[in-house]
């Protein structure tokens, strides 16, 4: 005799309520902005912090970003959204972005250019509305899916943290313990319509080829439980990481060594014999972590780069130095590692500084 697995509303609720206490994901009196596009997770996790509102003394606001990337569509989800929101008597922030318009004029996907979008509309509107928390739809399919999506493209560690449940202290997921079968199953049994975006189906994107063709096949063909297997990983790896991380900040604050001049701000000293004697995987991170500082962002830095700074740091030679995108320059000197956002693009530094020794941070050997 199989078992009924469903769970009713009420079990549902106390799931996403413990999901809720175990991250500290709400405070009692939080203001909370919901992301929503019309969506069945979107729609559900409305619903569910509604019943969840009097408990918790929740006030609960809306936001829906209109993309402008599929036509009438687009609109239909915009006007769903407007009476849904008008039928519980909840606050509605809508914008209205042309998607496509950003992302060929920032060179960059539809995907990434949508997501930036989304996170910059939420960020927002939850400060101008004194929002608290921005809680957003993502489940465990989704998390389970980006950890194999990352794991395809090549990640490290962080990666296969997949979907964090709490981001930068404001953004929470109280779905990401639930299945999209669950929340179907909770919103078939308490009545609610929602919509379905056609984009979903799009198997030009990475995810929707995971979701249909990969997952399906890996479930089948190797492993049932392949998504609690993946998920498992995560949850294993985050904890490692965590460890990992307080070790690699807490040796970066000690081998930083004071810049006597009015760059401090632009530039990060480190000292050398303490980059070579610590653990390679601590050495990575810690050089990472001066990076980010300097640069702010860490777009189109590569593991190359961090590698290639650690063998800049392993040479006898003195006097050298790495090119790294975003004007970061790379120097060797005096038993430190100098890292520098230049004011000027390093071609033209590299000008006035012919005579400097170089070795390139594109994975090319250096020449001789």
């Amino acid at each position: 005799m199989t078992m009924d697995t469903r769970l009713s509303p009420d079990s549902f609720a106390a799931r996403v309520r413990q999901t809720i206490g175990t991250h500290a994901m709400i405070t009692p009196g939080d203001r909370i902005l919901v992301g929503i596009s019309g969506g069945p997770d979107s729609v559900a996790l409305v619903r569910v912090l509604m019943v969840l509102a009097e408990e918790f003394n929740l006030s609960i606001v809306l936001a829906h970003l209109n993309h402008s990337l599929r036509g009438e569509e687009s609109l239909r989800d915009e006007n769903f959204v407007r009476k849904f929101a008008a039928d519980l008597g909840l606050s509605l922030t809508v914008e209205v972005r042309d998607i496509k318009a950003i992302a060929k004029a920032e060179r960059r996907s539809l995907e990434e250019a949508g997501r930036n979008a989304r996170y910059d509309f939420f960020k927002r509107t939850a400060r101008d509305g004194g929002c608290r928390r921005t809680a957003l739809g993502h489940h465990r399919d989704d998390h389970v899916e980006q950890v194999l999506m990352n794991l395809i493209r090549g990640t490290g560690v962080r990666g296969l943290r997949g979907i964090s449940p709490v981001r930068e202290n404001h953004i929470i997921r109280p779905f990401i313990a639930l299945s999209k079968t669950d929340i179907l199953a909770y919103l078939n049994d308490i009545g609610q319509d929602y919509i379905l975006d056609s984009s979903n189906r799009d198997t030009v994107f990475l995810r929707n080829r995971v979701r249909q063709n990969l997952l399906p096949l890996l479930e089948e063909q190797f492993n049932p439980n392949i998504r609690a297997g993946l998920d498992r990983l995560s949850q294993i790896l985050t904890l490692e990481d965590d460890y990992m991380a307080e070790r690699a900040q807490a040796l970066f604050e000690t081998l930083q060594r004071n810049v006597p001049d009015a760059e401090d701000q632009r530039s990060i000293r480190l000292s050398l014999d303490g980059i070579t004697a610590c653990h390679p995987s601590l050495a990575f991170r810690v050089i990472q972590k001066a990076v980010l500082a300097v640069k702010k962002d860490l777009r189109r830095i590569t593991h190359t780069h961090i590698t290639d700074i650690l063998a800049l740091a392993k040479t006898c030679e003195t006097g050298k130095h790495l090119d790294l995108p975003g004007q970061i320059r790379v120097y060797k000197e005096k038993g430190l590692i100098y890292i520098k956002k230049e004011r000027l693009p390093l071609r033209e530094l590299g000008k006035c500084r012919k005579k400097s020794k170089r070795i390139h941070g594109d994975g090319r050997a250096p020449k001789t």
